[in-house]
C-alpha cells in the first residue's frame, strides 16, 4: 500500500500469541507505526473521555456568546459549527463523531472538504484552531488538530482608493436622493458598507455621524459637508433607518443589496475593481495624503494606527516626503558619464 493512500489503517496480526485485528483510527502510516509499537509494548492507550465534537462545539458557542462577542463573530463561529457538523454526518470519515477522532488526521480531512476562496480558507483555519484550542484549554484533548494544517497562499491586491472622476461618474448613476445620500455617505465618512447601510437617525446630529462600529465596536464621530447633511434632514428615515432598500434589518441583508447596486453600477461604468470598500479607501488616501496623521484617520475610520500603516503606508504623506529626500541625497554628487577612451 502507498504511503500517500488516505485510507484509514488496520493492525493486524498475532499479539501475544493470539490472532489480532483491530482499526488504528488513523490515516497516518508515521502514526500507525506509534501505534504498532505501543501494542507491541504492551502500552494500553488513555480511555477517552467521552465528549462529543457536537457537544464540544456546543460548549465552545455558549462560552463565546458568555464572552459577549460581537455579533459578526459570532456568525463566524456558527458557521463553522455547522459545517463541521455537516461534515460529520456525512459519514466519510470514520470516528469524527468524537472529540478525540479528530486527534490526527480530522482536521485535515474536514479541511481538504472545503471548496472555499484562499482568503475564506485562511481564516476558516484560524477560526478552526480557535476553537480546538478552547478544546484543549479544557482538558478533552491535548492536542491542536489544526495548529499544523497550512493556510494557502494569499495573493494581497493593494488596496487602491476611486479616483476622483470615478467617484464622480458613480454618484451620477444615482437613481434617487436616497441612493446618492448613500454614496456619499460612504464617501465621506469612510464607513464600512454594514454600517452605512443600518445608519439610523439617532445617530445623526446635524452635520455629524457618529456611531459604533460593528465589526470592532470602536467609536466613531465625523463631520459630514453640507451637501450631505442637507441630504440627511431631507430623506424621512424607513423604521428609523436612512437606507434600508427592503424589510430586513439583518446587517448582512441590508449590506448585500447595497453591495449589489454599487457593483452594476460599477460594471456600467467599466470600474474594478467593482469594491464599494474602495470609498473607504479613498477617504484614507485623501487624508493621508494631505498631511493628516496616522493617529487621526485611524479615529476617523474607527481602526487602531498600526492597521492604517499596514494597508496605507503608500499614502502617508511624512514618509513619502522622508523617502523622497532620502531618494534626493543619492543623487549628489552627480555621476559623471566619461566616455570610453581607445
Amino acid at each position: 500500500m502507498s504511503k500517500q493512500c488516505r485510507c484509514p489503517l488496520w493492525a493486524t496480526g498475532t499479539h501475544e500469541g493470539a490472532p489480532y485485528r483491530k482499526s488504528l483510527k488513523t490515516r497516518s502510516f508515521e502514526r500507525a507505526e506509534q501505534l504498532k509499537r505501543e501494542i507491541e509494548n504492551g502500552k494500553k492507550s488513555q480511555k477517552p473521555k467521552g465528549i462529543t465534537i457536537r457537544d464540544a462545539l456546543g460548549a465552545f458557542i455558549k462560552d463565546c456568546e458568555g464572552r459577549n462577542l460581537a455579533r459578526n463573530t459570532l456568525r463566524k463561529y456558527r458557521s463553522l459549527q455547522t459545517r463541521i457538523i455537516d461534515f460529520v454526518e456525512l459519514g466519510r470519515v470514520v470516528g469524527l463523531e468524537r472529540l478525540d477522532g479528530w486527534a490526527h488526521d480530522g482536521a485535515r480531512d474536514f479541511r481538504a472538504s472545503w471548496k472555499l476562496s484562499p482568503l475564506t480558507a485562511s481564516k476558516q483555519i484560524g477560526h478552526l484552531r480557535t476553537f480546538f484550542a478552547f478544546c484543549m484549554e479544557s482538558g478533552w484533548i491535548s492536542t491542536n488538530p489544526a495548529k499544523n494544517i497550512r493556510v494557502p497562499q494569499l495573493k494581497v491586491n493593494p488596496r487602491l482608493p476611486f479616483s476622483e472622476k470615478e467617484i464622480q461618474n458613480i454618484l451620477s448613476k444615482a437613481e434617487d436622493d436616497r441612493e446618492l445620500c448613500f454614496l456619499l455617505v460612504l464617501r465621506h465618512t469612510g464607513l464600512r458598507i454594514g454600517d452605512a447601510s443600518l445608519l439610523r437617525s439617532s445617530q445623526v446630529a446635524g452635520d455629524r455621524v457618529f456611531l459604533y462600529t460593528t465589526k470592532a465596536g470602536n467609536p466613531v464621530s465625523v463631520k459630514v459637508p453640507p451637501n450631505l447633511e442637507s441630504l440627511l434632514q431631507a430623506i424621512p428615515p424607513k423604521g428609523g433607518y436612512f437606507f434600508l432598500r427592503g424589510e430586513s434589518i439583518h446587517p448582512h441583508t441590508a449590506s448585500d443589496l447595497w453591495r449589489k447596486r454599487i457593483k452594476a453600477i460599477c460594471k456600467e461604468l467599466g470600474i474594478a475593481p467593482a469594491h464599494p470598500h474602495r470609498f473607504r479607501h479613498s477617504l484614507a488616501a485623501d487624508l493621508l495624503s494631505r498631511g493628516v496623521s496616522v493617529e487621526n484617520v485611524a479615529a476617523v475610520l474607527g481602526n487602531s494606527p498600526a492597521i492604517v500603516s499596514k494597508h496605507y503606508s503608500q499614502w502617508i504623506s511624512s514618509r513619502q516626503d522622508a523617502l523622497d529626500a532620502a531618494l534626493e541625497s543619492t543623487w549628489k554628487p552627480a555621476l559623471r558619464i566619461v566616455a570610453d577612451q581607445k
